[in-house]
């Protein structure tokens, strides 16, 4: 499965940016993983790690930052950034243990089965120092079960994986880490709301997802690295 999946990243990579971000809804989601990278990502980190990091969105984060498609990394190296990019598994990093002070995947795990998601979660807290910490994002399984939403996807690995916070919670734990904090990510269904409505309203669904992040779409989650 791993192949396909980048298989269809290398395809898509010319038009992703365009057409995932390019659009009000995209630019909500953006700045919303924006702000929460601000306000969780240590003061004081001089190594960051971004994990699926694809054609580099928010590799101005990150002091390196690694993803499986190459035709992704290439358009991400255009960019004006001082991060260094590297093609890599995020199953099995060819990077040093202990080198980084945070490590950050967003829109990565929903993808990937759960044995997947355990060997990443292992493979961050090796190469985390103490005191470190993990920001990732998952489908928030509450939502879509008390909602019936359906995925839209042509693929059937494609936002797949979805899981509660106790589940997600647990992942980390099992991989040695400290929950730290949790929120969610759309709360309201911002993809029904009108394009002028979505902006304004960006302040009230970061409060109701902070609120309620079972219920959001997302679930965004923060573990430390004892």
């Amino acid at each position: 499965m791993q192949q396909e999946i980048i298989a269809y990243y290398d395809r898509l990579a010319p038009t992703y940016d365009a057409s995932r971000f390019e659009n009000s809804y995209g630019r909500f989601i953006d700045a919303r993983e924006r702000a929460l990278l601000r306000a969780w990502l240590p003061a004081n980190a001089t190594s960051i790690l971004e994990l699926g990091c694809g054609t580099g969105r928010l590799s101005g984060f990150a002091t390196i930052a690694t993803d499986a498609s190459t035709a992704s990394l290439a358009l991400a190296r255009t960019r004006e950034t001082a991060t260094r990019f590297a093609a890599a598994d995020a199953e099995h990093l060819p990077l040093p243990s202990a080198a980084f002070d945070a490590v950050f995947a967003f829109h990565l795990l929903m993808h990937i089965e759960t044995t997947a998601i355990h060997n990443i979660f292992g493979e961050a807290a090796r190469v985390l120092r103490p005191g470190g910490v993990l920001i990732a994002d998952i489908v928030s399984r509450t939502r879509r079960n008390l909602t019936g939403e359906r995925r839209v996807a042509t693929h059937a690995w494609h936002g797949a994986t979805a899981l509660t916070p106790q589940e997600f919670e647990a992942a980390g734990r099992a991989a040695g880490f400290n929950p730290l904090k949790m929120t969610g990510l759309l709360f309201l269904p911002v993809h029904r709301l009108p394009e002028r409505a979505r902006q304004p309203l960006a302040r009230l669904d970061g409060w109701l997802a902070g609120r309620w992040p079972s219920l959001s779409s997302y679930l965004v989650a923060c573990f430390e690295k004892p």
